[in-house]
């Protein structure tokens, strides 16, 4: 499996690396809100400031609640001089600056399809890249030492996980490691109205064949590449309700955003009026709370066989 290259990931047409320039090709507006422009992209989220935003809550959300920005043992790695770091969907970028603070040494590129990334006000050690994984990576063979991949479950069809697993392990040097962290992005111990929404939530991303029960196949697919080893599965909660403080507010909000800003393409999943859709966000954070609902987020990462 791991020397396949897959028919969804065509090696012949990977694209040239692209600088973060926007022009107005790259976004569309939906009711007043923008998101990309590339038609065959799952992807259900904007990409506007507010969008931006919360991607940044989330990052500071997940820190927290792993401790950590990174599980797989690579400091010795991020503490030598030129080492190369892929983050693949980087979104705004918050753990790339964050990771390239700590680690001066490091040269740190972000990959994602929208260029939203500040490219005035960064630090020195990073880049980034316009490009989609699914058509493939535009990095040669064994480029990177370490690669980096977080919530791309709305993002990745069912069916291109391994594909995705193969292109990344390809980039990755011998000795390399490699780190996916994923959530299961439909709650449990729900309410009935928190419930009604989710299940909206569910049927949109089936709609588009995204696997919500992904964060529980990450191990098996790092098992069949074949060229990955020292595989490591860690689990954790994102909870919510009353006895996790802030923690729990943070990750309430998350949530409600998160559903607020699908809101176009829910109303399609749950037939409702967008009046009723909005007084129902109300009673989705007092459910979230009174339930003590949470997700699984799950983190998986792997040595690449070979020595550097």
């Amino acid at each position: 499996m791991g020397n396949k290259f897959s028919k969804t990931l065509k090696k012949k047409s990977i694209p040239l690396p692209s600088i973060n320039m926007q022009e107005d090709s790259d976004f569309k507006y939906i009711h007043g809100r923008r998101y990309h422009n590339v038609e065959s992209v799952k992807y259900p989220l904007p990409n506007d400031e507010e969008e931006l935003d919360r991607l940044h809550l989330q990052h500071f959300l997940l820190r927290y609640v792993w401790q950590r920005n990174f599980a797989a043992p690579v400091k010795h790695i991020l503490n030598r001089n030129g080492t190369k770091v892929l983050d693949v969907g980087c979104g705004a970028g918050s753990w790339m600056f964050e990771m390239a603070s700590d680690y001066p040494n490091t040269q740190i590129t972000g990959l994602d399809i929208s260029p939203i990334q500040p490219s005035e006000i960064k630090p020195r050690n990073v880049n980034f890249i316009k490009a989609n994984v699914l058509n493939g990576l535009p990095f040669e063979n064994n480029t990177f030492d370490y690669i980096f991949q977080r919530f791309l479950v709305s993002a990745i069809p069912k069916d291109s996980w391994p594909d995705v697993i193969n292109e990344l392990t390809r980039v990755l040097k011998p000795g390399g490691y490699l780190e996916l962290v994923e959530i299961n992005p439909i709650p449990f111990q729900l309410g009935p109205v928190s419930s009604q929404l989710f299940t909206a939530v569910e049927k949109m991303l089936q709609l588009r064949d995204l696997d919500t029960q992904i964060p529980y196949k990450l191990r098996s697919y790092f098992e069949q590449h074949g060229n990955l080893e020292n595989i490591t599965e860690e689990k954790n909660r994102l909870p919510y309700g009353p006895e996790t403080g802030k923690l729990g507010q943070a990750a309430v909000e998350n949530a409600r955003l998160a559903v607020t800003h699908a809101k176009p393409f829910l109303l399609e999943a749950i037939k409702i009026s967008s009046e009723e859709f909005d007084n129902n966000l109300d009673v989705l954070v007092k459910e979230l709370n009174e339930f003590d609902s949470y997700n699984d987020t799950c983190c998986v990462y792997a040595r690449k066989k070979g020595n550097y």
